[in-house]
């Protein structure tokens, strides 16, 4: 059964982003740059939130940002993700996707901002099955490593299910917020940058404190899935307020 719970989460995590983009592409004629720009974004964005994060002490061994109190913590772990994700969002769009600035738009982009997060997390999944699938096999595990086996093949079957669905509810959030920067730009408003900066804030800063606390699995992504209803209220709200066609070129310079 556990066998069949990765197979699904990992179809999850790499078949939804990949048959999303095909549908944006089929339906709505959506550039595969415009893809790619969402998908270059959120690779660009770890570039900095990584060592930024190890920086910061929350990740490696307990230092740092990693000791304080759990609602500083949470809140500032939160924030790095936040401001370095929704920031490079902002500059792709304001820079380079300059062109990009209808509703269609924002889901094509942020669909690629998701959909890149979701494959990359897939393919680390599957090589850790797999990895573990042969220490299993090979029945010649070391003496150091073998707990960490048993712990990985002791898990419940839903464990798996659950970690493709949030890759679905991750993707339904990043569409909002890509939609929110969008309109950061259109409206020349910052509050609409700052509102994306604070909703992903919440949602990474709640997760992590949930997991301090030893949430279960279950609870926590049902607390992900508040946050995806919140995202797609979002996206349907924005649909009125943005325009459905995309935007007139901007003129090259001279």
């Amino acid at each position: 059964m556990l066998y069949l719970a990765f197979a699904v989460q990992i179809a999850l995590m790499l078949g939804v982003p990949l048959g999303l983009w095909v549908v944006l592409r089929r339906r709505w004629a959506a550039a595969w740059g415009l893809i790619g720009a969402g998908a270059v974004t959120f690779i660009a964005s770890q570039v900095v939130h990584l060592p930024l994060n190890w920086a910061l002490g929350l990740l490696g061994t307990g230092r740092g940002v990693a000791l304080w109190p759990l609602p500083a913590m949470a809140t500032v772990a939160g924030l790095s993700a936040g401001i370095c994700e929704e920031g490079a969002r902002y500059l792709v769009l304001r820079h380079w996707q300059r062109r990009a600035r209808s509703w269609r738009d924002g889901v094509v982009y942020g669909a690629g901002h998701g959909g890149m997060e979701s494959l990359l997390l897939g393919l680390l999944v599957l090589a850790n099955v797999v990895t573990m699938f042969i220490l299993r096999q090979s029945g010649a595990v070391p003496p150091q490593y073998r707990p960490q086996v048993e712990e990985f093949w002791a898990i419940a079957w839903y464990m798996p299910l659950l970690g493709g669905i949030e890759r679905v509810f991750a993707i339904i959030v990043q569409i909002a917020l890509a939609l929110l920067v969008m309109q950061s730009l259109r409206r020349s408003n910052p509050l609409w940058l700052i509102l994306a900066i604070l909703f992903h804030t919440a949602l990474d800063g709640v997760a992590v404190a949930m997991a301090h606390l030893g949430w279960s699995a279950a609870a926590m992504e049902g607390v992900v899935a508040l946050f995806a209803l919140g995202g797609l209220a979002i996206i349907l709200a924005l649909r009125g307020k943005m325009e459905p066609e995309p935007s007139v070129p901007v003129p090259e310079p001279a």
